[in-house]
């Protein structure tokens, strides 16, 4: 499955994160874009937009989105 994929990835791009975190995103991305999924193909090209972004920003763009993620999904470390 792609969205596996992307999130191996992300693990690879950034050591320090664990696959838990980068599937963390990976449900962030799915709620931001979640509104455009009766559009086609629109939910898994805007995700993987948002991916591409993780992991093209860098680790200062990457560790705000997760803390972001960890709190809107109440996620303890």
């Amino acid at each position: 499955m792609i969205y596996d994929e992307n999130v191996i990835n992300l693990t690879k791009v950034y050591p320090w994160m664990t696959f838990e975190e980068a599937w963390l995103l990976m449900k962030w991305s799915y709620e931001k874009n979640r509104s455009q999924e009766n559009y086609g193909n629109a939910l898994k090209t805007l995700m993987g937009i948002d991916f591409g972004m993780f992991q093209w920003k860098g680790e200062e763009y990457v560790r705000t989105k997760l803390e972001l993620a960890k709190k809107k999904f109440k996620y303890n470390d």
